[in-house]
């Protein structure tokens, strides 16, 4: 990431045979997502997104783009993501009851597992017979996929019929495959579940039009299942090893859980109450950036910070690189939720700080994803402490979030006093 970290606020780079723009500027970044009329969604990881999430809210744009997520935005209401967050207590605390004191447990598995079951219920309602586990391996697989098609500038090495593209159009011929198929399986039913599919399927034009098709539908539940999964349990994990590892934050976390839940599930009331937890998921979420970098084409001639940038150009920007800048984040490789304190929180420079994106583009679920976080980690802080395994490094994985290689971890069930 280093050439991603230039002192200069715009910068050029060569990758392979194209020139590209680079900013560094947070502000100057702030400026790319919320313009999408000069800053499109394209370049060479937007279009190798594309081939994998089809006009799926997270890749389409413009007029299309706005359609769509004012026809999803109500399955993000407030009142909905209260019924979530009881969901995500049930789930969290089903998963830390099948836990046993003082065994082994592969956390990142464990993680993977209930970011997905809650994401399943959200999109697919408990009607879904799918093989989660084996759902959840083709996500990890597709994600590992989509890196190497990112980073092989040329294209060509991604189609060569190696173990390793083979595995990946095989996991990505079961995703399509399975979403396909509960797709026509709720269109056949025409049984308003109450879900997210639900409220796309039934979802209708101003003429009382059918508003998307089934390719679409796909699109979208593909973008929510990727997103709404990979990129939650690589933070809880990842927090989980933070604590281990620094154990004045696990003891403050603690006194925090155990004051506001003492042993039982937390539920949407206490997220306000919650205040250290959010912090430690704050700073995973600097600390362990979900995501290298991302791109934009500009769509006519443009000035950024004093830059002329053509037509057509690729631009680049990273969150890993401004999330580990020390002029913005001081000691960036030390792990401080405290550096989230109002105070110190004010001095971090607009735009330095934008784990959920910001303008059109957006996530849509940003406030259900912190809903969801706060939850599972404060829920399991109040039963469980997480011990490292002594002589384990856990390390990221190459891929487009960044998930932990392996995080395998001992259960001790605590008393809260």
């Amino acid at each position: 990431m280093l050439s991603l970290q230039s002192g200069d606020p715009v910068t050029m780079i060569q990758l392979g045979r194209k020139l590209m723009c680079v900013v560094n500027d947070p502000e100057l970044i702030r400026e790319v997502q919320r313009d999408s009329m000069v800053f499109g969604r394209g370049g060479p990881i937007t279009e190798r997104f594309r081939q994998m999430f089809g006009n799926g809210l997270g890749i389409s744009e413009g007029d299309f783009h706005r359609r769509q997520r004012s026809l999803i935005q109500p399955a993000f209401h407030h009142a909905r993501i209260v019924d979530y967050a009881a969901l995500v207590s049930a789930l969290v605390a089903a998963k830390v009851n099948s836990w046993q004191d003082g065994r082994w447990l592969a956390v990142d598995k464990e993680m993977d597992d209930l970011a997905l079951s809650i994401v399943t219920e959200v999109i697919f309602s408990a009607h879904t017979t799918m093989d989660r586990k084996q759902f959840m391996a083709a996500t990890t697989e597709v994600l590992s996929g989509l890196f190497r098609r990112i980073t092989d500038s040329t294209g060509l090495l991604t189609r060569i019929p190696t173990s390793a593209n083979r595995r990946y159009g095989k996991a990505e011929k079961y995703l399509r495959s399975n979403i396909n198929e509960v797709v026509a399986e709720y269109r056949a039913s025409a049984v308003d579940r109450g879900d997210l599919l639900s409220t796309m399927l039934f979802a209708r034009d101003a003429d009382g039009a059918q508003a998307m098709t089934d390719k679409q539908l796909h699109d979208e539940v593909m973008t929510f299942f990727i997103a709404g999964s990979n990129t939650i349990s690589n933070t809880l994990s990842w927090s989980f090893h933070e604590l281990a590892t620094h154990p004045d934050v696990e003891k403050q976390l603690h006194a925090e859980v155990d004051h506001v839940l003492a042993t039982r599930p937390a539920a949407y009331e206490d997220i306000r109450k919650l205040d250290y937890t959010r912090r430690v998921i704050s700073e995973t979420l600097r600390l362990r950036t979900q995501g290298l970098f991302l791109s934009k084409v500009t769509t006519r001639d443009t000035e950024l910070g004093g830059y002329h940038i053509p037509a057509g150009m690729s631009v680049l920007y990273s969150f890993h690189a401004l999330n580990h800048n020390p002029v913005i984040h001081p000691d960036p490789e030390c792990f401080d939720p405290d550096r989230w304190l109002p105070d110190r929180a004010r001095a971090v420079p607009r735009g330095a700080f934008m784990p959920f994106g910001v303008g059109p583009h957006s996530c849509i679920g940003d406030q259900f994803s912190w809903v969801e976080m706060i939850i599972s980690l404060a829920t399991i802080a109040a039963r469980w402490r997480l011990a490292s395994v002594p002589g384990h490094t856990p390390r990221p994985r190459p891929a487009i979030t960044m998930p932990v290689d392996s995080l395998p971890m001992t259960a001790h069930r605590r008393d809260a006093t």
